[in-house]
């Protein structure tokens, strides 16, 4: 697989100026140009999305086109009216097409229209590995367009929240929309956001009426018993209930990759306060590495939740990243098998490159039995594709980095990496990181898990931190002295006996 496109990227770029600088002696304020944009297997209309910035490096709005922080998205063919000038442009089809980007000019009075090819790089869904957001907001026309762009195969549509129901005083139509050619938005999405945290729901029949709550009464798993088919993912591993919600099995995944991390808000009486003061300030990485690491402490804890990712709107407030979460789905690909191989943990998130790993022909999730005190080696094979340079692939071993190899060893070894050793039941996973500025872009698999004689491992000082937790979230709780409140420190008790228990039985420090 290559890891550099800068020949593709020069020809593309020639192509491109070849197309658009097309000289006019005919005088006029606007230059007009219609660009059309096709797979180059298929040669069926592709979307993409392209941004247009001028020689003062301003971002151009495109009239008629739907536009996410000054980039425009094309559905086939974009019909742009510009005013003469030396313009730079970056084309993307999402992360399985290359790069396209350079300069070209339009001179006054310009009027034509060409068609550019674009050709994958990769495939993910002939490897049986398909694209996911679970959580996008917007028009459904909006997200169509969104998911055609950056080639999501599945997005859950949030259309109900703690503020508005779309579907108060309507008919519940159709809960999944079928458009482009297996592609699906699933229509019933839904969030709870309040004190305890955000939750984000899924495969619902009815939107759930949490516009009626206040901000800390009803805990959120006061709906539980109305969830049933349903998936339920928290918001980030740094929600304030999220011990909670653990404790209750409330939830079915976790969102450790997303724009909403980054920009995550700790008040003074968060329970990870602490942590989150220790991030220097101007760190972008910081909010998402202290969220990893709260991931890992989890998973410390014996507690197996898939990690998925999120993003996707139609607001100008927004980027237009590429945050998402591939599953692994053995057979024909549908809503119902996609989740399952979410909920089975055979994922991978990323907003960048494109990662596959397999251990000894399993898929992340798997479970691997071992005998306790027996040495057993696991051979990581790995199939890496990225636009972007990568710094280095690590593996993660019981939350701990265990190896780290630089890009030119995994070529060297081409794609198998060192093996990891376990005598003792544990976890491990592997994750890359590119050289990205601005925010942290990286990809990385669920965990695989080993366990030694039938038992997961279950770490004491993890546990107890979650128990810690608990005690912090139980003395920020902003509810006046009565039922109500006594019913929320009574829940928060119930989860510190669940994590105290865990300690008591932990089979690893």
């Amino acid at each position: 697989m290559p890891y550099s496109y800068l020949f593709a990227r020069i020809l593309a770029c020639l192509a491109l100026v070849a197309v658009l600088s097309i000289p006019s002696s005919v005088w006029a304020a606007y230059a007009n140009y219609e660009l059309r944009v096709v797979d180059a297997k298929t040669n069926l209309p592709c979307a993409a999305k392209i941004r247009i910035t001028d020689s003062r490096g301003n971002p151009k709005r495109i009239k008629g086109a739907l536009m996410i922080n000054g980039t425009a998205y094309i559905t086939g063919s974009l019909k742009m009216e510009l005013r003469p000038g030396q313009y730079q442009f970056r084309l993307d089809a999402g992360p399985e097409y290359p790069f396209m980007e350079g300069n070209f000019i339009l001179n006054s009075g310009d009027s034509d229209s060409r068609t550019i090819e674009l050709k994958r790089f990769i495939d993910m869904t002939q490897e049986g590995w398909y694209p996911g957001n679970v959580a996008m907001s917007g028009d459904t026309s909006d997200l169509e367009t969104i998911m055609m762009a950056d080639d999501l195969s599945l997005g859950n549509h949030i259309t109900w929240d703690n503020r508005l129901n779309q579907w108060a005083g309507k008919p519940i139509g159709a809960a999944i929309d079928e458009f482009g050619g297996d592609r699906y938005l699933l229509q019933l999405g839904g969030e709870d956001d309040r004190a305890g945290g955000k939750l984000w729901f899924s495969r619902l029949t009815s939107p759930l009426p949490v516009q009626r709550l206040s901000d800390e009464y009803p805990a959120a798993t006061f709906f539980q018993s109305d969830l049933k088919n349903a998936h339920v993912t928290a918001r980030s591993p740094l929600e304030p209930d999220l011990p909670l919600w653990v404790s209750q099995d409330l939830l079915d995944s976790i969102c450790i990759l997303s724009p909403e991390i980054e920009t995550y808000e700790f008040s003074e009486k968060h329970p990870l306060a602490e942590q989150a003061k220790q991030i220097r300030k101007g760190d972008v990485t910081g909010n998402s590495r202290l969220a990893l690491n709260t991931y890992y402490k989890l998973l410390e804890t014996g507690v197996r939740l898939p990690p998925v990712a999120a993003n996707g709107t139609a607001t100008e407030e927004q980027t237009s990243r590429l945050d998402r979460v591939y599953a692994r789905v053995e057979g024909t690909f549908t809503p119902d098998t996609w989740w399952k191989a979410v909920q089975e943990g055979q994922t991978f998130v990323t907003n960048g490159p494109l990662l596959r790993a397999n251990v000894e022909g399993k898929p992340p999730g798997h479970v691997f039995p071992i005998n306790i005190g027996e040495k057993h080696e696991f051979q990581i094979a790995l199939s890496l594709a990225t636009r972007q340079t990568i710094v280095y692939l690590e593996i993660i071993k019981n939350g701990e980095k265990d190896i780290e190899v630089s890009l030119e060893e995994y070529k060297s070894r081409q794609g198998v990496l060192p093996a990891v050793e376990f005598t003792d039941s544990g976890w491990f996973l592997v994750r890359v990181v590119t050289e990205e500025s601005g925010y942290f872009q990286y990809a990385m698999t669920a965990p695989f898990y080993v366990e030694a004689n039938g038992q997961p491992r279950v770490s004491k000082s993890a546990s107890e931190f979650f128990r810690d937790w608990v005690f912090r979230r139980a003395m920020s709780i902003n509810l006046p002295d009565g039922d109500q409140r006594n019913e929320i420190i009574d829940q928060q008790r119930e989860a510190r006996d669940f994590w105290q228990k865990r300690a008591k039985q932990a089979n690893a420090p």
